[in-house]
C-alpha cells in the first residue's frame, strides 16, 4: 500500500513538473514574439481537454509607467464578445422567448430596415447573428467620434439617417461583416427583456457561467466607470489609451479576464449543462462556426461564420474562432469542439504592423492538436473557368459611402493558371489555388477546400472562401475611375500650386484670373485637412471646426470648378491658359464622380 501510494506521489509531482516546464516553454515563446513584433503585452489563457484553464501574461499594464501586466488584470476583447453575447441569444432560444429565425421585425416593428428581398427573405435574428443580413459594416462616425457616452440609446446608430440599414444582398446568400447588426441584437434584447441590454447579459449569461470578473457595461482606466484592474490599450508606438465609449457597443464592449474567457470556452466546448441543469442546447453550442445556409456553403466551401463564431483553416488544424479589435487592444478565441481543448489571448496593442497570427500558431502547436493536410489530388482545370478571369471587388462594401474606393483599392485580380488559379489582390500578399475539380479550389497547408467559384441567378461571376465573396467587374471601369481620381487629384494640386505662385507674382491682378475662385475654395481644403491633421483621431467623425471647413470647401470646390470653367470659355482666345483650363475640368470631373457616389460634400460626422 505504502508504495502504491508512493508511485502515486511521485507521477503527481512529475506531472506537475512537467506541466510547469511546459507552461514556462510558451511564456518564454509568446515573451519572444512579443519583443519581435513590438507589443506591449498580453494575457492569455488555454483550456486542457480535462477542463483546466490556465493563465499567464508577460509585457506591460501600462507602457508609459512600466507597470507590469498580471495574469489576473482585465482587458476589453472587442468583437470577441459577440461570441458571448450570442451566447444569451442562444440562452433566450432555449427558453423559448424566441426563435433563431424570427424576422427582426418581429420584435423591432418599427426598424426601418429597406430590404428589397423582404417578401420571401426577412431579415431573421440569425441572419444578423451569422453575419449575413446584407447590411454594411458601420459608418464612419459610428467608430471615429467622442460624442456617443456609456448611455447613448442603440437607436442612435441609424436614427438621423434610416438609409444605412439598406440590405445589399438576399438575406442568408453570402457573408459579410457588420457591426449594424450586432447593435440591433442590442436593442432585441432591449425589447424582449424592457432592460439594458448590458444588464441583461451580466445577470443571466456571465453570472450563471461563474464570468465574475466580466462585465458588458462600460469600464474605462480612467473616470466614473475607471476600474484599476483594467489594463491600458496602447497605440503602435506605445502611447497608452483610454478606453471610450461607442455607438456600436453591443458590439464589442466587454471587460473580462483571461481566466473568465477559460471559463467561457470550456462551456462553450460542453455539453450546455451547469451544475447538471440544462443552460442552452447541446445542439445549439454543437453549430456554432457551422455554417451550412450560405451560398459558399451550397457551392462547396465548408467555411463559414454561424453563431458567434467562424471555422478557420489554418496551421494543419480546422477550428472555431472568432477575433476582435477595439481601441488599443487585439483578441482572439480559438475552440476545438472534438478536442474539447481552446485558447484566449488579448494584447493590449492594437497594432497594424504586427502579425498576432503567431501567437495563434504557438497557442495551436501548446494545445497539441492533430494536424492533417488535404489529400486530395490537383485535378485538370476545365476551360470554362477561364471565364473567372478579371477584376473583382467586395459584393458588399464594408463601410458606406466608400464603395466606390472599393474599385481602386480593394479590387482583386483573379487569373487561371495551368494548375488552378492565382489570387492577386491590390493590398495584400497574392495566393495560388489548386483546382480540385467542381470549380473548387484548395490552398497550400490548408486541410479542405477553400475557395469556389460559382455564377449567381443573374448571371454574375463570383468567388468565395466563406467568409468574403468577391463579383466580378469591367476592369475598364476600375481603370477609369483610378484615372478620374488621378487627374482630379492632379487638377487640385495643380490649381493650388499655381494659385500660390500668382499670389506672388508682381503686377498680376490674380483675384480676375478664372482660377482664382476655385484655388480659394481648394485652399480651405488644404487648412481644413492641416486642422483635421492636429485634432485628436477619435474626433474624425465629430462636427470639429476642422471637419466643417472640410465640408464647406468641399461643397464650394464643384460650384467654383463650375464658375472658373465659365470664366476661362469667356476669355479671349490670347489669354485662353490650356493647362488651366484643362485643370480645372480635371477637377471638375473629379466633382462629379464624387458627387454622383455621396463622397461629396465630405461631411465627416455623416459618413
Amino acid at each position: 500500500m505504502k508504495f502504491k501510494f508512493f508511485l502515486f506521489f511521485i507521477s503527481v509531482i512529475s506531472y506537475h513538473l512537467s506541466y510547469a516546464q511546459t507552461k514556462k516553454g510558451l511564456k518564454d515563446t509568446i515573451k519572444n514574439l512579443l519583443a519581435e513584433q513590438r507589443l506591449s503585452g498580453a494575457v492569455w489563457a488555454t483550456v486542457s481537454d480535462r477542463g483546466e484553464v490556465v493563465i499567464d501574461a508577460h509585457g506591460y499594464k501600462n507602457y508609459k509607467t512600466r507597470e507590469l501586466l498580471s495574469p489576473t488584470d482585465k482587458v476589453h476583447v472587442g468583437s470577441a464578445s459577440k461570441t458571448i453575447m450570442v451566447a444569451g441569444f442562444l440562452r433566450m432560444a432555449t427558453l423559448e422567448l424566441l426563435d433563431l429565425d424570427d424576422p427582426v421585425k418581429k420584435h423591432l416593428s418599427g426598424l426601418p430596415i429597406e430590404n428589397q428581398w423582404d417578401n420571401a427573405n426577412p431579415v431573421t435574428i440569425r441572419h444578423l447573428i451569422d453575419h449575413t443580413s446584407g447590411l454594411t459594416n458601420a459608418r464612419l462616425w459610428h467608430v471615429f467620434s467622442t460624442t456617443a457616452t456609456p448611455d447613448t440609446p442603440l437607436e442612435a446608430v441609424y436614427v438621423n439617417n434610416p438609409n444605412m440599414l439598406k440590405v445589399w444582398a438576399k438575406p442568408g446568400s453570402i457573408y459579410s461583416y457588420s457591426n449594424l447588426g450586432y447593435t440591433i441584437l442590442g436593442m432585441v434584447i432591449e425589447k424582449l427583456t424592457n432592460d439594458r441590454y448590458e444588464n441583461y447579459l451580466d445577470e443571466n449569461i456571465l453570472g450563471p457561467l461563474g464570468m465574475t470578473n466580466s462585465t458588458f457595461k462600460f469600464i474605462s482606466q480612467v473616470g466614473n466607470h475607471a476600474d484599476k484592474r483594467l489594463a491600458y490599450g496602447h497605440f503602435d508606438d506605445g502611447t497608452p489609451v483610454v478606453a471610450m465609449p461607442t455607438y456600436l457597443r453591443s458590439a464589442g464592449q466587454l471587460t473580462t479576464t483571461a481566466e473568465d474567457m477559460g471559463i467561457f470556452l470550456r462551456f462553450m466546448m460542453s455539453d450546455g449543462t451547469i451544475n447538471g441543469k440544462p443552460f442552452i442546447r447541446s445542439e445549439y453550442l454543437a453549430s456554432v462556426g457551422k455554417q451550412k445556409l450560405t451560398d459558399a456553403y451550397k457551392n462547396g466551401v465548408p467555411f463559414g461564420d454561424a453563431l458567434g463564431a467562424y471555422s478557420r483553416d489554418r496551421y494543419g488544424v480546422v477550428g472555431v474562432a472568432k477575433n476582435g479589435t477595439i481601441l488599443g487592444f487585439s483578441a482572439m478565441i480559438y475552440m476545438f469542439p472534438k478536442d474539447r481543448k481552446a485558447f484566449f489571448i488579448a494584447h493590449n496593442m492594437d497594432s497594424e504592423t504586427a502579425n498576432y497570427d503567431l501567437f495563434n500558431e504557438v497557442l495551436v502547436k501548446h494545445l497539441g492538436i492533430k494536424t492533417k493536410n488535404y489529400t486530395s489530388k490537383q485535378q485538370p482545370l476545365e476551360n470554362e473557368i477561364s471565364n473567372w478571369d478579371g477584376y473583382y471587388i467586395p459584393v458588399i462594401t464594408k463601410i458606406e459611402p466608400f464603395g466606390l474606393i472599393d474599385h481602386v483599392f480593394s479590387h482583386t485580380l483573379i487569373e487561371t493558371t495551368k494548375n488552378g488559379a492565382l489570387i492577386m489582390p491590390f493590398q495584400g500578399k497574392n495566393r495560388m489555388l489548386i483546382y480540385q475539380g467542381k470549380h473548387l479550389f484548395s490552398m497550400k497547408d490548408r486541410t479542405a477546400i477553400s475557395y469556389a467559384f460559382y455564377r449567381t441567378v443573374d448571371g454574375e461571376f463570383v468567388i468565395t472562401d466563406g467568409l468574403k465573396t468577391m463579383k466580378k467587374v469591367n476592369g475598364f471601369k476600375i481603370l477609369s475611375i483610378a484615372c478620374s481620381l488621378f487627374l482630379g487629384l492632379f487638377g487640385l494640386v495643380y490649381v493650388f500650386i499655381a494659385g500660390c505662385i500668382n499670389l506672388f507674382k508682381p503686377k498680376i491682378h490674380f483675384r480676375n484670373q478664372p482660377i482664382f475662385w476655385l484655388f480659394v475654395s481648394i485652399s480651405m481644403l488644404m487648412f481644413s485637412f492641416i486642422m483635421i491633421a492636429n485634432q485628436p483621431f477619435m474626433r474624425m467623425g465629430d462636427m470639429t471646426i476642422g471637419n466643417i471647413l472640410l465640408a464647406v470647401a468641399s461643397t464650394l470646390i464643384p460650384v467654383f470648378s463650375v464658375v472658373s470653367l465659365f470664366l476661362t470659355l469667356k476669355m479671349k482666345h490670347r489669354y485662353f491658359h490650356t493647362l488651366n483650363f484643362l485643370a480645372i475640368l480635371f477637377v471638375l470631373q473629379f466633382s462629379v464622380l464624387l458627387i454622383m457616389n455621396n463622397l461629396m460634400p465630405i461631411v465627416m460626422w455623416k459618413f
